[in-house]
């Protein structure tokens, strides 16, 4: 009997001695973690932030904080200042809670003023309706191609060979274009509406839609005039999407395309 009560003694005292290791080292590791270098500050959103944003908005709203990370645990580059944000864009969107590393933000001004206009390109804004413009499914940094529609577009003749008069010969046609085949997206701006909930608002895809573009001058210059002579269409790239150049199309090039086709 007493080497059994002297087992259930040394039982009782290893598995204290157990506990109370366990505890130590927990501290132990918790009072590593919050002593000397151990913690390193870094900058964090408190919102999401879609790309090409102004980062001078989101420190001046107060949306950027400095988070406690494990030093092992900070991104490579991540910023660790909010300061260093101000006056710069991020290239790609930047989450809620996510690490700011400089190679995610420009390392420059804000270039372009408030549009941040890439180098050698001129912003347009056009009011399109929502079909038009793509419903405002897209932001800033996205990429659309812009394709227009004229009417009373001369067709080329072959050579009268009657006493007809060219100018009563002329015959016209309507075509299609791909106006620039590959245009930045710098703001789009879409009218809210009361939604049935009280006191709660929805987007308003069905009327005007304001789109910022960054064009280059000779770009423009034919955007312009397609909005004045014609009609615009805007249709949305997907990310990494490049624009494809097309040969204008009228409605003698479907039917003989029909017609091959066949």
């Amino acid at each position: 009997m007493r080497s059994r009560g002297l087992v259930v003694v040394l039982a009782v005292i290893l598995a204290t001695l157990a506990v109370v290791g366990l505890f130590l080292y927990t501290r132990s590791v918790k009072e590593d973690a919050t002593s000397g270098g151990a913690l390193t500050e870094v900058v964090v959103s408190k919102v999401d932030i879609a790309a090409n944003s102004d980062l001078n908005q989101l420190i001046n709203e107060g949306e950027g904080e400095l988070k406690n990370v494990p030093a092992g645990d900070r991104a490579k580059g991540a910023t660790q200042q909010v300061s260093d944000l101000r006056n710069r864009r991020n290239s790609v969107p930047i989450l809620a809670g996510e690490q700011i590393p400089l190679s995610r933000v420009e390392g420059g001004k804000v270039t372009g003023g408030v549009l941040g206009l890439p180098d050698g390109l001129a912003a347009l804004v056009v009011a399109l309706d929502g079909p038009r413009a793509v419903a405002g499914a897209m932001s800033g940094g996205d990429f659309v191609t812009v394709y227009a529609t004229f009417d009373n577009v001369p067709v080329k003749q072959k050579k009268a060979t009657s006493s007809v008069t060219g100018q009563q010969q002329q015959q016209t046609t309507s075509a299609t274009v791909v106006l620039v085949p590959q245009v930045q997206v710098l703001r789009v701006a879409v009218p809210q509406q009361a939604s049935g909930v009280s006191g709660t608002v929805s987007a308003d895809t069905t009327g005007s839609i304001t789109v910022a573009l960054g064009l280059k001058p000779p770009d423009a210059q034919k955007f312009v005039f397609a909005l004045e002579q014609g009609t615009v269409w805007l249709s949305l790239l997907p990310p990494d999407g490049k624009g494809v150049d097309l040969p204008p199309l009228t409605v003698q090039g479907i039917v003989a395309g029909a017609k091959k086709g066949k």
